[in-house]
């Protein structure tokens, strides 16, 4: 538990926006108090007590506040940090981290669907859209078939002056 935290004992912080890791050292902790207004579970005798502490991380200090003293773990949504007395809460937290993306990237597929499927009724439900796509669609075409004339006129051009050259020597 983190009641057990004194200075100079080692806590583990897994900064969750990175991710990454780094073993600190508790510099200080403050004396417990009532932890208002967070309560983790219902309220029993030193459920809802708190500190604050001082790290060394990295070689530098890093305070947090309001750290409760009966669970094992400590998270800081705004920070985005965790902190775990044991190696164990922090290798759970980077699994939860892995799922979710793993989650996440299963379906990427999923969300491109709907995406194409919304553009597919916008396209059906809104006639304006519908006419600046066959507008654009037009446009493209004629750009590829301008494109092709351009080539094939400079190829007769190239052809011709060979022609003439060919003439002019004889």
């Amino acid at each position: 538990m983190l009641s057990a935290l004194r200075p100079g004992t080692p806590v583990y912080v897994l900064y969750k926006n990175e991710p990454r890791f780094a073993v600190a050292k508790v510099s200080q902790v403050s004396n417990q108090y009532p932890n208002i207004g967070y309560q983790q579970q219902p309220l029993m005798p030193g459920n809802n007590l708190a500190v604050n502490i001082a790290i060394e991380v990295d070689g530098k200090i890093e305070n947090y506040e309001r750290i409760p003293l009966n669970s094992s773990i400590a998270e800081f949504p705004e920070k985005g940090v965790l902190i775990s007395e044991t190696r164990d809460g922090i290798i759970n937290e980077v699994n939860a981290i892995k799922s979710a993306s793993v989650s996440a990237l299963q379906q990427v597929d999923a969300h491109k669907n709907v995406i194409a499927s919304c553009d597919k009724l916008l396209f059906d439900l809104n006639p304006q859209l519908r006419k600046e796509q066959e507008q654009a669609q037009e446009i493209a075409t004629l750009k590829e078939q301008l494109s092709g004339m351009s080539e094939q006129i400079a190829a007769l051009t190239g052809m011709l002056s060979k022609s003439l050259g060919k003439k002019k020597e004889e």
